[in-house]
Formats: C-alpha cells, sequence, structure tokens
C-alpha cells in the first residue's frame, strides 16, 4: 500500500515534467499577421525563429501561413504540420492587412487571438500595405538572424523619428472601446512600396516617403501611418504630417523637418518636445498650445535672423497644423485625440456616451499655437 502511494505521488509530482519539451523543439513566434484569404475569411502569417543551438546566431527564420476561419484554427492548423511547438513567448509585433483594416474585419480576429495566445497587450501593432508574407519575409537578414537587433532600430527609429506611430494593441483596443481619441498605426511595405497621397493633399516633403529602415539594410520599410476611425482604416498621413499629429497630442519626442524660407533658401530643423502641449476644449471650441526646441543645421548660413526664424516657423507649423486637423475632420478621425479633452469635463462614462461627442468634433474649430525656442547648442542627430 505504501509503495503504491509513493508511486502516485511521484507521478504527481513529476508528471508534468515527464511531458515537458525541451527548449530545442519550439519554434518562436517573432511576427503574426492576419489578412483577407482566397478561400477562407483569414490568412494568417507567422514569421518564426527555430533554435537550432544554444548560440543565439544559430537559428532559422521561416515565413509560414494558413487560412482558415479563426485564429484558433490557424494556430491549430499550423501547429499540427510544423515539427516544432509554436510558442508565443517572444511575440513582438502584429500586423493587420490594409484589406482588413478599411473593413474594420480585424477587431474581433485579434480580440480572440489575443485571448487564445496570451499575447502582450504593448505588441507593436502595424497596417501592411503588401502581402504580410513578403513583408516579414522582407524582415529577415543573415546578419540579424534573432532580428533583435533590427525590430530593436526600429522601434527606436519610430518613437526618435516621429515619421510612423508607435502603437501598442493595448492603446489601439483603448481607442476603438473607449471612443475618446482615434488610433494611428504604423504603415509598412515591402520594397519600393509608395505612399499613396495622404489624406492631406499633394505637398512634396521630404519626409514622405522616407522609411525608418532603408533599402540598404531590409527589404521592408515602415513609413507613415494608417489612420483609424474606430476600428476602419479610413486614410493614410506621410511621415512630416504623422510628426504633426504626434506634436499635437503631446507623442511626439523629436524629428527633422524642412523648410523653405520666404527667400527660397531651405532650412533643416531638428524638433524637440520640451513639455506636454496645454491642450482645451468644450464643445465646437478647442486649443492646443505646443512647446517645441528646434535645433537648425547650419545656422550660420541662414539670411534670416533667429527671431524672425523663430516667428516663421511657429507659423509655418501652427497652419500646417491647422491643415492636417482639417484632413482629419473630414474623414471623421480623431486621431489628435480632442475627444479626450472633452471627455474630462464628464463625471462618468454614462455621461460621455450620452455625449453627441461625434456633432461637435464635425464642427469643432481648433486654434493651434506653437511656442519655438531655436537652441543654441550644436546639431547632433544621433542624440535626443
Amino acid at each position: 500500500m505504501c509503495r503504491r502511494c509513493l508511486i502516485l505521488l511521484c507521478l504527481l509530482l513529476f508528471g508534468g515534467c515527464m511531458q515537458s519539451k525541451n527548449i530545442d523543439e519550439y519554434a518562436y513566434v517573432l511576427n503574426v499577421g492576419v489578412e483577407r484569404g482566397s478561400t477562407m475569411p483569414y490568412l494568417v502569417t507567422m514569421l518564426v525563429s527555430v533554435p537550432n543551438g544554444s548560440e543565439e546566431t544559430k537559428v532559422e527564420n521561416r515565413v509560414i501561413s494558413a487560412e482558415a476561419r479563426s485564429f484558433s484554427e490557424a494556430y491549430e492548423t499550423l501547429n499540427a504540420v510544423y515539427p516544432s511547438r509554436l510558442s508565443f513567448s517572444r511575440t513582438s509585433l502584429l500586423a493587420i492587412g490594409e484589406d482588413l483594416a478599411k473593413n474594420g474585419e480585424q477587431t474581433a480576429f485579434l480580440d480572440f487571438a489575443f485571448g487564445k495566445a496570451d499575447l502582450w497587450q504593448n505588441l507593436r501593432i502595424v497596417v501592411s500595405k503588401d502581402p504580410i508574407r513578403e513583408v516579414f519575409e522582407g524582415w529577415i537578414s543573415d546578419g540579424d538572424p534573432s532580428l533583435r537587433k533590427i525590430k530593436t532600430a526600429a522601434g527606436e527609429l519610430m518613437r526618435a523619428s516621429g515619421t510612423a506611430a508607435d502603437t501598442g494593441y493595448g492603446t489601439y483596443r483603448e481607442a476603438v472601446s473607449d471612443k475618446r481619441f482615434d488610433a494611428m498605426l504604423a504603415y509598412a511595405g515591402a520594397t519600393e512600396y509608395g505612399l499613396t497621397e495622404d489624406l492631406v493633399g499633394n505637398e512634396a516633403y521630404p519626409e514622405t516617403g522616407g522609411s525608418l529602415l532603408t533599402e540598404s539594410i531590409l527589404k521592408t520599410s515602415i513609413a507613415g501611418s494608417a489612420v483609424f476611425r474606430g476600428d476602419h482604416m479610413v486614410g493614410i498621413l506621410d511621415g512630416r504630417h504623422t510628426m504633426e499629429v504626434l506634436m499635437a497630442t503631446g507623442a511626439f519626442k523629436r524629428g527633422e523637418m524642412r523648410f523653405v524660407l520666404p527667400d527660397g533658401q531651405p532650412v533643416t530643423a531638428a524638433f524637440y518636445r520640451v513639455r506636454a502641449p496645454k491642450r482645451r476644449g468644450r464643445g465646437t471650441q478647442a486649443s492646443a498650445e505646443l512647446f517645441l526646441e528646434a535645433d537648425l543645421l547650419a545656422p550660420e548660413t541662414l539670411s534670416m535672423e533667429s527671431d524672425a526664424l523663430k516667428s516663421f516657423l511657429e507659423k509655418q507649423l501652427e497652419a500646417e497644423l491647422s491643415t492636417v486637423f482639417r484632413a482629419l475632420q473630414r474623414v471623421g478621425s480623431d486621431a489628435m485625440g480632442f475627444g479626450s479633452v472633452q471627455a474630462k469635463r464628464f463625471r462618468s462614462a454614462e455621461e460621455w456616451e450620452a455625449y453627441d461627442w461625434d456633432a461637435d468634433y464635425r464642427a469643432m474649430t481648433v486654434a493651434f499655437r506653437v511656442n519655438v525656442m531655436i537652441s543654441q547648442r550644436p546639431h547632433d542627430p544621433g542624440t535626443e
């Protein structure tokens, strides 16, 4: 009897270990993507990393995909046919096909995926212009088989340049559910893709098609942002206009812009956020005051005095911010987040939900005021 109890105890204590897998038996899903399928509702694509040894360089990256009616079905299909068990413990990026995003078909799918795979809420989320398989394959590099350096650099450049929105899934989900602001997601594509005309128009800025990761490094690039109204993608903003939206929301950290002075002389300014903007709003009236510092590239060659240049930059940014706001307003997107300013007036979520914010937003006018401090320090694009 005692011997049987001892055997049973050992099974209870160590049975789980008998079923455990060696670390090399797992394939780690680095990226997950979903787009419309050709025969089933969804095409789910994964970029997986398979360790071939203890060294970080000994990994093999593969792109696998399956069409399915749900994330669960795609996962079970891929897990059944793939020799290694799929693990989401290292997943850091989620891509949505532009075809799904424009119709708002991704939200229910993503909610189920996050519940099923236990993905991180701060997972970076992007919209893919091109087939997601091509985009994921473009991230694979022999020089960085783990993709850690490349993906870290992408995140740092998104934050440092301001030319693409760096948005996590949690923020996107909050925008969809609370309706106090609308989301912007980074816009990705394969090599030689170009941003179509953005919401503002045909202005030709150097930042319009500027990729954060150039063709010499990767075959996939990130530039500009997809703009949403709720869970529907309603347009694209190029790099410069993305920067201006981030300035208005307070999410901007730094970024470079090029201007042309009245005498035709070009000037490049690296802007830094000095402090959070002051934003106010009530009904159809709102205001936003921005505080920026500007480093000028080769200021000694400029024909304009410092005070005049300061005034020029402030007026130029104020005009551009107003133009971008009106473009967002036309498609009903509150990507600048004035709804979150209005919501502070209400004492409860029920009061906010009863308020017809959409009607006031469509009629809203915003007064932008920009304060620029011309920096005396030498311009160094490598520091923040």
